[in-house]
């Protein structure tokens, strides 16, 4: 299991100017933080060919959408869990509950 800070809202990942579509600073900086924690706690090697994730398990200190916050993630999980988030195939369950002590998202790779 990974557990990573809780990624920011939809609101605060990613915009649009016209046709160009950008991420935030806040989530670029989300991103970074995360793949260093993933660099630590995933000890498999990159796989290749289709890859399924298991469970996701967002902790909420308030309830909110977590949209964008799953296409951060597996943005974040690319070159360290898989080589492109393309590969993902399926993922088992989305779960959100809350716990305003201590936010977090954890989550199963099989």
């Amino acid at each position: 299991m990974i557990t990573l800070p809780l990624p920011p809202t939809d609101n605060h990942c990613y915009g649009q100017r016209g046709k160009i579509r950008f991420m935030f600073k806040e989530a670029k900086d989300w991103k970074e933080n995360a793949k260093l924690l993933l660099k630590s706690q995933y000890k498999g090697k990159i796989q290749k060919g289709d890859v399924i994730i298991g469970e996701i398990r967002f902790y909420l200190k308030h309830w909110r959408d977590i949209q964008g916050s799953l296409k951060l993630i597996f943005d974040a999980m690319e070159g360290i869990v898989y080589e492109n988030d393309r590969q993902v195939v399926e993922f088992g369950k989305v779960i959100k509950k809350q716990d305003k002590n201590n936010p977090r998202v954890e989550i199963i790779i099989n």
